[in-house]
């Protein structure tokens, strides 16, 4: 019998007026490492209680992941979409250098890898489209999106993610280390003005475009 899948998609916003398509918890302040990776990876409050169950790629898997671009919808900014494919050995040689058990590289062609990223010539306001994913199109896609699937074990098989026509140069890096690192198996973002500049997980703020000394825990924490 086929695994049992479980959805989890979350967006990209940078702006006050979408925070309403995005969860979040919200930190009043500095948390503890504990508290901080609790929140990012199961959605718990500071103190409190898991609000979703922690997924992860399986140990086999997360020691040999892939991803790449598999789809530049014509009309595609060039520019943004160089950009992307500039930044990805970057971010992936950051990600694979912060001492958890993780191995990114990018996928071959002709293969799907197993985070695939989509980019596609629609504006923030409009679905995701085009992807031939029947579980990812038709969700609003705002600047980005990345959404992944767990069997009931919680255990990632998949993640996709999409950006839109409307990220901007100077957004590239801090959108895909993001969703890159969300699809590691951390679905929600972190509220509060502390961490706007110290996580790459803050819900307003876009000044992290690296992993911060928290980031690097948590993922530590989440693949030792």
């Amino acid at each position: 019998m086929k695994p049992l899948r479980i959805l989890l998609a979350a967006v990209f916003c940078l702006t006050a007026g979408a925070v309403g398509a995005q969860e979040y918890v919200t930190a009043k302040g500095k948390l503890s490492d504990e508290d901080f990776y609790r929140l990012v990876a199961c959605a718990a409050p500071p103190g409190g209680s898991c609000q979703k169950r922690f997924v992860r790629w399986s140990k086999r898997d997360a020691q040999r992941l892939s991803i790449r671009v598999v789809q530049t919808d014509n009309g595609y900014p060039a520019r943004v979409a160089t950009k992307v494919s500039a930044m990805l050995e970057e971010i992936l040689a950051e990600i694979n250098g912060t001492g958890a058990n993780l191995s990114l590289s990018l996928g071959p062609q002709g293969a799907t890898p197993d985070i695939r990223i989509f980019l596609l010539d629609l504006p923030r306001t409009a679905d995701v489209a085009g992807t031939g994913l029947p579980w990812f199109d038709g969700n609003p896609l705002q600047l980005a999106r990345f959404q992944m699937g767990w069997r009931d074990d919680g255990t990632i098989i998949e993640c996709a993610i999409a950006l839109s026509r409307d990220v901007r140069i100077a957004e590239v890096r801090r959108v895909l280390i993001e969703e890159i690192t969300q699809c590691l198996g951390f679905v929600t973002d972190i509220g509060g003005s502390y961490y706007e500049t110290r996580s790459v997980f803050s819900e307003t703020g876009n000044a992290a475009n690296t992993l911060k000394p928290q980031d690097i825990k948590a993922l530590r924490r989440h693949y030792p």
